[in-house]
């Protein structure tokens, strides 16, 4: 028995030097004493937790893991200890690099992982930013209102007053813009529900209409089969301007809703503005001119039909648009007249 346990004993001093001495820096922690006696509960997670390697905003990271640690109304000592477990990658290695002992309070942990991962911070953009975002012309306001949410979510923090300021300028002319004048919103969120409801309102509107319109032409030309007006089109006004820039004016005026974007046809080399597709341009669309024709026979466009120019609104327009004066020697479809032609 005792030569066994002599064999015994050689036999686990052998399989103790084996073994690898553990590295004492996998057992260290940065957390001071008082932080590490005090109890922590068990089966603790933390609600909503997403892991942050180092690579998105840092201070957003922070702010959720806080603001839910303190609806829970857990000890601060239970705040540093749990925030490790939303840390991966780079970031979790940095933790293991701080010096043990050092944190003392969630206050020194944040503003030395701030510090580390300072380059991470989202930059925003000043709010001038949102001149970008302004509605364009012929823009839908639910265009609009997608585009101007994007642009938002990317500027520093603005009061409420300012960001109704910023959007009522970024609005066309019109209704609404009436509207934010006459009643001026109370909130920010006001002023965007607004919006919202007009732009449905709008969209709803502009149904109904394509709705009516096409019911008046099955009604009044009942006989007429598809691709007849190709075969015998009507005879059509002529216009003093071109097509593309009655187009613009009428869009102004809200007198025109463009149509879904049709498919492009062979020529790409054309665009329509119309049909927001290539394949002709807009002074070629007989579809459109069918359109000017109608909203002519209801006293609209008038102007346009005329060979003296009575009417301002519309010499506003395209003088506020740009447009070269060299333009009225054009005729309708855009190609310059013969000198001495009336």
């Amino acid at each position: 028995m005792e030569q066994v346990r002599q064999e015994f004993n050689r036999w686990k001093q052998e399989q103790t030097a084996q073994v690898p001495s553990l590295d004492t820096t996998l057992l260290r922690t940065p957390f001071s004493s008082e932080i590490m006696q005090q109890q922590y509960p068990v089966d603790f997670r933390v609600p909503g937790a997403k892991d942050y390697s180092g690579k998105t905003d840092l201070e957003e990271h922070v702010n959720s893991f806080y603001g839910n640690m303190i609806m829970l109304g857990v000890s601060d000592a239970v705040i540093c200890r749990a925030f490790f477990s939303t840390l991966s990658g780079r970031a979790a290695e940095w933790f293991k690099s701080l010096e043990p002992g050092s944190i003392t309070c969630f206050a020194d942990l944040s503003t030395k992982f701030i510090r580390r991962f300072a380059m991470s911070r989202t930059v925003r953009k000043h709010f001038t930013h949102l001149e970008a975002a302004k509605q364009l012309e012929g823009e839908s306001l639910i265009d609009f209102l997608v585009k101007w949410k994007n642009a938002i979510g990317e500027v520093e923090p603005m009061d409420d007053r300012t960001a109704i300021n910023v959007l009522h300028y970024s609005l066309r002319t019109g209704t609404l813009y009436q509207d934010f004048i006459v009643h001026p919103p109370q909130s920010y969120d006001e002023a965007i529900r607004r919006v919202t409801d007009y732009a449905n309102a709008m969209e709803a509107n502009s149904a109904k209409q394509r709705q009516e319109t096409g019911s008046t032409r099955r009604d009044t030309r009942p006989d007429q089969k598809r691709g007849d007006r190709q075969q015998a089109p009507r005879d059509l006004s002529r216009l003093t301007r071109p097509v593309t820039e009655v187009l613009d004016y009428a869009q102004s005026c809200n007198l025109i809703q463009l149509p879904e974007p049709g498919r492009d046809g062979r020529d790409t080399s054309k665009f329509c503005a119309y049909h927001r597709n290539r394949g002709h341009t807009t002074d070629e669309c007989r579809v459109l001119k069918e359109v000017i024709e109608d909203l002519l026979k209801e006293g609209e466009l008038t102007q346009f039909t005329k060979k003296k120019d009575k009417g301002k609104r519309w010499k506003k327009f395209f003088k506020r648009s740009g447009r070269d004066k060299k333009d009225k020697d054009q005729d309708p479809e855009g190609k310059s007249r013969p000198s001495g032609s009336k």
